[in-house]
């Protein structure tokens, strides 16, 4: 087949791109997707200034191309395979695009409906006459292929992560050079905690951070609950210090269910006999501040272990 078509095509979509650049149309998403003919109308979604390009698995009858009206959509090219078209406006309702193929044996008879989409718009439509058809079969298992090698880069970037950020890696880095103090916390019942129930926390405490683990109970007849800004606030002297990483497993607690929350924080100054408390507020600041109380004595945080008893 000469090439002839195929430059025509591009040089007419790069002629309606540049007549389009004097009146930029809303931004939108282009798309290319594909299409199996069931004998259904095919919604093509276009836009004044975007040529869409509708590709066919076999040849079509030019002559049969008609549109319902020429005036709000313009036929750029009728190839053998591919029709290239572009509105001259924003449609304000469907235009309908028929065609036939040259086979005569084949009785099916493409309908596309072309109207606007305020979000979206089809670059290129490639069209199939079967689901089993080769190309078809082809496309979507160099899909699949695609989805497999991205999923082989996320894990190896997770195990990467992994080796970066775990427990050999803390060691080298010095961040537990005085070793990790676990210790059991205390809940406290807080008029404001209605909706949640602490039912254990535990805080572990290295040279350079302070990690708080609490395990949440939203209750049945609450909302989905969602962490929000979290502080330490000393016991005595009300000093505050703003948590930096926040983490809990599901995205939210829902309803009668439960979870645990970790919370990092840097060390807090020591002080003899000084406790902190965690206190907790909810994402969007509904529900009383604090929701929720913890505490924990972080007197011993950074005493060097003995060798010995």
């Amino acid at each position: 087949m000469s090439p002839l078509p195929g430059l025509v095509l591009a040089l007419l979509s790069l002629v309606a791109w540049t007549e389009a650049a004097a009146r930029p149309p809303e931004e939108r998403t282009l798309r290319a997707r594909r299409v199996v003919l069931s004998g259904a109308t095919v919604d093509v979604r276009v836009a004044p200034g975007v040529p869409t390009t509708l590709n066919f698995d076999a040849d079509l009858d030019p002559r049969s191309v008609a549109l319902d009206d020429s005036v709000r959509v313009k036929l750029l090219s009728v190839a053998a395979r591919a029709i290239t078209l572009v509105p001259s406006t924003e449609l304000d309702g469907p235009v309908t695009l028929r065609a036939r193929f040259a086979d005569a044996g084949l009785t099916l008879a493409p309908i596309f409906s072309l109207r606007a989409d305020p979000a979206e718009v089809d670059a290129q439509v490639m069209l199939y006459r079967d689901t089993r058809t080769p190309e078809l079969l082809l496309a979507r298992m160099a899909e699949l292929e695609a989805r497999a090698a991205a999923c082989e880069a996320e894990l190896a970037a997770r195990r990467d992560g992994a080796s970066a950020t775990g427990p050999a890696a803390m060691v080298l880095a010095g961040k537990l050079e005085t070793g990790v103090r676990a210790k059991k916390g205390m809940c406290v019942t807080h008029a404001g905690t209605g909706a949640l129930a602490c039912e254990e926390t535990w805080s572990y405490l290295a040279k350079e951070w302070v990690v708080v683990t609490i395990r949440l109970r939203n209750r049945s007849d609450q909302p989905a609950w969602k962490p929000g800004r979290l502080w330490l606030v000393g016991e005595s002297n009300l000093e505050r210090i703003e948590a930096r990483a926040v983490s809990m497993a599901a995205e939210a607690l829902e309803p009668g269910s439960t979870g645990t929350l970790a919370v990092e924080f840097p060390p807090p100054p020591q002080s003899p006999r000084q406790a902190w408390l965690l206190e907790l507020q909810e994402s969007d600041g509904a529900r009383p501040s604090p929701i929720a109380l913890i505490t924990f004595d972080i007197a011993d945080a950074s005493a060097p272990k003995k060798d010995g008893p």
